[in-house]
């Protein structure tokens, strides 16, 4: 693949989330002229939950990062378009030596690299850092934490961009590092250059979470109108030496960029836009100007950038118990009392079982009020009863649906559908370590 330098690097948000549009990825590979396609795979949640499925037996990234990358990284070739990745999750080198499969049966010409070194599961043991959340130490909760992860900066995903790596997969990054490491390395930009490293940030901030920079999750009919949805086009973002946006979408895609989409993305997620901390940089939005210079094309100026926290933000997950949920319908003449009836007789019937007396269970009448907790008058003929709880073990989640389940023919007459779903449960807190104690590595694979 051909490394020469541009005076300007083009990269595409490719997802936002594991499961995105894959279409709309290919896209950008295909017709958007990218240098860089970045997936964001990493939900807070979904990291815990691949250790827990590694630590199971199986993989720790997410099982279908192979399909995707069988389809992505040949169009990747044809077009010179290197892609950087959080989606090793729990297993960065694993994912690696996956990816590396598919290029060596596809006969491409792609070095694959790893970052790792954000499992801190043995620094969170020795330290027993004290939990944002409950102001205790971690080992105050009484359970033991199933992942740690700290956020790495862009520092070694720039390292094994500059040495020539074509695919490269982390596990827990920032999301803005995924953009920001490809523009360290493109323009050498230095960790003294702290309103450029702001930029780069917000680039990845921009690019994160795909579509949402270009209409989606922001289509409100006859408000704020987004043209072709169903054809939703991913951010492409062009960055300069200087640290100048212009951020666009695949021509004749659909969505829209303006300072409108761009503004909502902007402070997603951002509790103080003077102060956006990230281990690269504090990144200060106050001053960006967005200016609209073509149809969907916006150049966002004004990035500032001020020195980074000596701490790096922890994640540390810890067992919840069992998610349980249980539905059933009602429907026809007199379906609301019917559902009363059941949710009470399930209730007083849980209360009976063994370790559920005091549970607390949720209890919504969908069609009535399981939205606002707000009834009105007026008559409810398709009504759905849903009995949820998180409880400590599957035994208990399955006695619960038991008890919806054997509402067909000891309960109210006329009820149906019954379904109903149990799952593990992770709850995620925060701790901060110190910067000096983390160690980003990154490797090629081969």
């Amino acid at each position: 693949m051909g490394k020469t330098r541009s005076a300007t690097l083009r990269l595409g948000g490719g997802s936002a989330f594991f499961n995105d549009r894959l279409d709309a990825a290919l896209e950008l590979v295909e017709r958007g002229g990218i240098d860089v396609l970045i997936l964001e795979t990493l939900a807070e949640r979904t990291l815990a939950l691949l250790h827990v499925a590694k630590n199971a037996g199986g993989p720790g990234y997410w099982p279908r990062l192979r399909d995707r990358l069988e389809i992505l990284l040949p169009a990747c070739a044809r077009h010179g378009v290197r892609l950087v990745s959080n989606g090793g999750g729990a297993d960065p080198l694993g994912a690696a030596r996956m990816a590396l499969e598919i290029v060596t049966a596809a006969g491409l010409n792609l070095k694959v690299a790893a970052v790792t070194g954000d499992d801190v599961a043995g620094l969170v043991r020795s330290r027993d850092p004290v939990l944002t959340e409950t102001g205790a130490p971690l080992s105050a909760l009484g359970m033991p934490a199933l992942a740690s992860n700290a956020y790495l900066g862009a520092d070694a995903i720039a390292a094994a961009y500059a040495a020539g790596a074509d695919v490269i997969l982390t596990g827990r990054v920032t999301d803005s590092a995924l953009a920001l490491g490809p523009l360290l390395a493109h323009h050498g930009w230095a960790a003294e250059d702290l309103d450029r490293l702001a930029a780069g940030v917000m680039t990845g901030h921009l690019l994160e979470c795909g579509g949402q920079a270009t209409g989606g999750y922001f289509a409100e009919p006859g408000l704020k109108d987004v043209p072709d949805l169903d054809r939703l086009g991913f951010p492409i973002a062009e960055v300069d030496a200087s640290g100048t946006i212009t951020l666009s979408k695949p021509e004749g895609s659909g969505g829209r960029v303006d300072r409108h989409t761009i503004t909502e993305q902007l402070l997603y997620e951002v509790h103080d836009p003077s102060a956006y901390l990230t281990p690269d940089v504090v990144l200060d939005l106050s001053e960006v100007e967005i200016e609209e210079i073509g149809q969907d094309v916006v150049r966002l100026t004004g990035a500032r950038g001020r020195q980074p926290p000596d701490t790096l933000k922890t994640l540390i997950g810890v067992d919840s118990g069992v998610l349980v949920e249980a539905e059933i319908s009602y429907g026809g003449i007199n379906a609301e009392a019917r559902l009363r009836l059941a949710a009470e007789t399930v209730r007083r019937r849980i209360a009976r079982l063994p370790g559920l007396g005091n549970a607390p269970i949720r209890f919504d009448a969908i069609g009535i009020d399981s939205l606002w907790s707000l009834p009105g008058e007026g008559r409810y003929e398709d009504l759905r009863l849903r009995v949820a709880a998180r409880v400590a073990t599957t035994r208990q989640a399955e006695a619960i649906v038991t008890e919806v389940e054997s509402l067909y023919v000891n309960g109210p007459a006329g009820g149906g559908g019954v379904r109903f779903a149990t799952r593990p449960t992770i709850r995620t807190y925060t701790a901060f370590l110190p910067r000096a104690q983390v160690r980003p590595i990154w490797s090629f694979v081969a």
